[in-house]
């Protein structure tokens, strides 16, 4: 059996293979490519801040406080651009093999719900998950336990 063939026997085991690695490769390389002692040391100071701004009351202090972690955010942000730009493109092309690989593939989770609004918005989603809602849900809970053992900030 091919590949390919593997994928459509098996497809939400190949789409938990292919979440995990893709989740892995993007979270070293936010690792190598960021500055990961900048990042910890921005989040311990955003939670100082965010202790000192619960029981302050003067309200000059708590804009301080709020500019203060508005910088912070801002050079966070800067530290995550690196490694985005360098996994975007190569992301683009893994997403591009996953839709043809997975083209004609049925929901790989299936439930069913009814909640009128979200089924008139969203028609899919109420019968279960498609390749790509698959892999969301699976990179998300990867993401969160491979950030802990690698420890990525």
């Amino acid at each position: 059996m091919n590949f390919i063939g593997l994928v459509h026997a098996y497809p939400l085991v190949s789409m938990i293979l292919f979440s995990f690695l893709i989740t892995l490769g993007m979270t070293l390389a936010y690792k190598h490519f960021s500055n990961q002692e900048e990042l910890k040391l921005s989040k311990e100071k955003t939670k100082e801040l965010q202790a000192k701004m619960k029981g302050e009351k003067d309200q000059t202090k708590l804009m301080g406080y709020q500019k203060e972690m508005l910088e912070i955010s801002m050079n966070q942000m800067k530290h995550s651009m690196k490694p985005m730009m360098i996994t975007f493109l190569p992301i683009i092309g893994i997403f591009a093999g996953l839709r043809y690989l997975y083209a004609g593939t049925p929901n790989l989770m299936n439930w069913s719900f009814n909640v009128p609004i979200l089924c008139k918005l969203l028609p899919g989603v109420c019968n279960g998950a498609g390749w790509f809602l698959s892999y969301i849900i699976f990179s998300m809970v990867f993401s969160i336990a491979l950030r802990k053992v690698l420890k990525v900030h």
